[in-house]
């Protein structure tokens, strides 16, 4: 066992730098580069850099932040400093709306106040069993053996079971509704990254695309919300569920939230946890199937703990190393691999000056894979997150969900769902990929996801 390299970050002198300024581009900057390929633009500035690298997006100054002071320092000791920026804002609020992740001030702040209880660690439990019954279900579909695209398959599961746990409804076969994600999302990446971003209601086919994907999400989430008060209106019995709990929460002053603000923040929710889960839960088996030495312990605990038994949430104690599997795969693969900020006025990151409005990308990705932290960090190695050696970690080292303020409200919900599908995937299913050791590389579209795909044939174990 190799144990993690020590912290050896520079400290911060006194005096500020000037932020160092990667070359090339031309006119345009890195824009083209990130258009081709983000993660691996954004990867190769983080590691010509010491945690801190500048370069342009056509006539915007933008930084990627690779090491663990200097994420602290743009989301949590300066976060004031930092808001969501022009870029961010453009590319999420026409299909998040004003839900927690495109909200800023009093507003994000209320919001959280009301939203994060029911994501509180006190709350994940009552959900473990539909997250297990879903997975067990498409077991079962599969049980005679097929030959799938995980990533579309993770993205079905997922999808389904959010909608399960939000609103006790199933999206199984909604297959439109998971294209018009990836479509919307694909949008998103593009008004991040393009100098040039048109804006979505001028009538080019890849906003046509886009605005056709986003009116469909938000009709189907729509529905569900404006089902539910009315028969809350009508004094029917609704299911326990998160649109339950949104629907009965109440500000300080006693009010509800307005029609339209109940709609962003279930449809943030709801995209939040769909996609970020299906991206992780794919990376997860396409690292097992690469790696079976690691694959063998997780059938041995599996085996040993449950037998054929089917897991439940009081089980997940017992099953450490399944958790340390999915932990060092958003390591290596961070799902939110990529956090954007914008300066709001002259600050300091990383012992750099950095003046308002540079862009800011909070590069997970290049962080997870900062060799003065994780050592070998290209290495697929689950003992990294052994409960000792995961507490030797600096904060701020490892951001699957972010931290401060705008850490991800369902972390927790994300963490115990990765847990049981990783439970209930490998005890029941066996994973070969096709062909036979076929790589895939990681692709920025809001969400770190596997390209082109995880083709692999599935069987019963």
């Amino acid at each position: 066992m190799t144990a993690e390299a020590p912290p050896r970050e520079r400290r911060s002198p006194s005096r500020p730098r000037r932020l160092p300024m990667a070359s090339g581009g031309g006119l345009l900057g890195h824009a083209a580069a990130l258009q081709a390929d983000a993660i691996g633009t954004l990867h190769r500035l983080a590691s010509a850099s010491e945690g801190v690298m500048g370069f342009r997006i056509g006539g915007t100054v933008a930084a990627t932040v690779s090491t663990p002071a200097a994420a602290r320092d743009v989301l949590i000791e300066n976060a004031d400093d930092f808001g969501r920026g022009r870029r961010q804002t453009r590319a999420l609020t026409p299909l998040m709306g004003d839900g927690l992740l495109t909200s800023e001030g009093e507003l994000h702040r209320r919001q959280r106040r009301l939203v994060l209880p029911h994501f509180s660690p006190r709350r994940i439990p009552r959900h473990a069993q539909a997250v297990v019954a879903t997975a067990e279900s498409l077991a079962g579909r599969w049980r005679a053996g097929v030959d799938v695209d995980l990533v579309a398959e993770m993205n079905t599961l997922t999808m389904d079971i959010v909608s399960r746990l939000l609103f006790t409804a199933s999206s199984s076969d909604n297959h439109a509704l998971a294209e018009a994600i990836t479509e919307a999302f694909a949008w998103e990446m593009h008004a991040i990254t393009s100098p040039v971003a048109l804006p979505l209601w001028v009538p080019v086919p890849r906003n046509l695309r886009a605005r056709r994907a986003m009116t469909g999400i938000r009709a189907w989430i729509a529905r569900f919300v404006r089902e539910r008060q009315e028969a809350a209106a009508a004094g029917a019995e609704v299911p326990e569920d998160i649109l339950g709990d949104l629907l009965a929460s109440r500000y300080e002053d006693g009010t509800a939230m307005s029609e339209e603000l109940l709609l962003d923040e279930v449809l943030t929710a709801w995209g939040a946890a769909q996609e970020t889960s299906a991206d992780a839960q794919a990376w997860t088996l396409y690292l097992l199937a690469r790696h079976p030495d690691v694959l063998e312990r997780v059938h041995h605990e599996i085996g040993t703990v449950l037998g054929e038994r089917t897991v439940t949430f009081e089980d997940l104690p017992r099953l450490p190393y399944c958790l340390q599997v999915f932990k060092e795969a958003m390591r290596l693969y961070p799902p939110a691999a990529v956090i954007p900020r914008q300066a709001v006025r002259d600050t300091v990151v990383g012992g750099h000056r950095v003046k308002a409005g540079t862009m800011i990308f909070l590069n997970a990705y290049s962080l997870h894979r900062n060799p003065q932290v994780f050592a070998d960090p290209e290495r697929f190695d689950p003992d990294r997150f052994a409960r000792e050696r995961e507490r030797t970690l600096p904060k701020g080292a490892y951001l699957p969900f972010g931290t401060g303020g705008n850490v991800c409200p369902g972390s927790h919900l994300a963490m115990m769902e990765g847990h049981l599908l990783t439970v209930v995937l490998h005890q029941r299913l066996a994973f070969d990929l096709l062909p036979q050791g076929a790589e895939v590389t990681p692709e920025l579209l809001v969400n770190l996801r596997p390209s082109p795909g995880v083709r692999a044939r599935v069987v019963a174990r």
